[in-house]
């Protein structure tokens, strides 16, 4: 029996991070699905119920926050694992943000792959209590 790919929705307007990214997801076996603004992303999410959604903060339609609650309000998608990006809000606060959200996991921009790929693994074979251990690593840098 084959091996099911987990699955990434990527969310972002700049087609060259999007690009970039979906390229080294695929290499890494994930089965990708991209939109550029956050409306296009819920819909994507809500149809294909992935396994992580990986999206910017700062997108249109919905921005990247927005889009995190959401997801974490409904019922049927708050398992979904959600992994913020921004190039724009770096800091501790805009981390707290993110996490009051609903996010698992902050990254900056440019992204670090091998990072984005740790957290990555992480939230897929890791229990809850060790998510929370990436969260408090969040909080400290």
């Amino acid at each position: 029996m084959a091996e099911t790919k987990r699955k990434i929705v990527l969310v972002d307007d700049d087609r060259v991070t999007l690009t970039m990214l979906q390229m080294i997801l695929l290499k890494q076996g994930f089965e990708v699905i991209t939109a550029e603004n956050g409306q296009a992303g819920l819909k994507l999410v809500q149809k294909l119920h992935p396994d992580i959604l990986i999206t910017d903060m700062l997108i249109p339609k919905i921005d990247g926050l927005s889009l995190c609650k959401k997801i974490k309000e409904s019922p049927e998608l708050a398992k979904t694992k959600v992994i913020v990006m921004t190039a724009v809000y770096k800091g501790i606060p805009f981390r707290h943000e993110a996490q009051e959200s609903g996010a698992e996991a902050f990254v900056e921009k440019p992204v670090d792959t091998k990072e984005l790929m740790a957290k990555i693994k992480a939230l897929l074979g890791h229990p809850n209590n060790e998510i929370k251990n990436i969260r408090s690593k969040d909080k400290e840098n």
